[in-house]
């Protein structure tokens, strides 16, 4: 329960914002944004999952008892921060779309299928020149390769498509607006 709260307040982070707002690097918003969202779920999904190991060597197990093994820590810990990204409890539950922190948990968790999905977002991109095709694209085509590239590993699959289903809500808006 600590680390799915404690992966909600760090995917709630308004990092992109912050970083767009106070600008000290010059960097154009966007990819700022992205890159910070990417960070943040690699780190979250890469450290977060590793905390009651490291509680535990200092007698503080108790207070995050690990009741699951390091593939549910890791995917329950990458859907608690998505889940605070969309809904942010540091902007009024006011979020961003969550697809940049999504691929970089899933670099993680499932590093073949992560990479793939980032060549289609690439080509997706190089096709339609907008980012916005070809984080969807990139984002729904997780569930695909992660059932290819690990057949048996049903957590990250079942992760992959509540992510999937995740981003389709969020972009809903956005299929809506596009011109027929």
């Amino acid at each position: 329960m600590l680390l799915a709260v404690l992966a909600y307040l760090i995917g709630s982070l308004p990092l992109g914002f912050l970083l767009r707002r106070f600008n000290v690097l010059h960097v154009p918003a966007a990819p700022l944004s992205m890159a910070a969202d990417f960070s943040t779920g690699l780190a979250a999904t890469y450290f977060l999952p590793k905390l009651p190991y490291f509680l535990a060597r200092f007698g503080l197990g108790f207070l995050a008892y690990p009741l699951a093994n390091e593939a549910q820590l890791g995917a329950s810990v990458l859907i608690s921060a998505v889940l605070g990204h969309y809904f942010s409890v540091y902007v009024c539950g006011w979020g961003g779309l969550g697809t940049s922190l999504i691929m970089g948990g899933f670099l993680v968790l499932t590093p073949y299928a992560a990479l793939v999905s980032f060549a289609l977002v690439g080509l997706v991109l190089l096709v339609t020149r907008k980012m916005k095709y070809a984080s969807l694209c990139g984002g729904l085509s997780l569930p695909f390769l992660v059932r290819y590239f690990y057949p048996l590993d049903y957590i990250y699959l079942g992760a992959a498509i509540l992510c999937a289903l995740l981003l389709i809500f969020t972009h809903t808006s956005f299929i809506r607006k596009r011109p027929a």
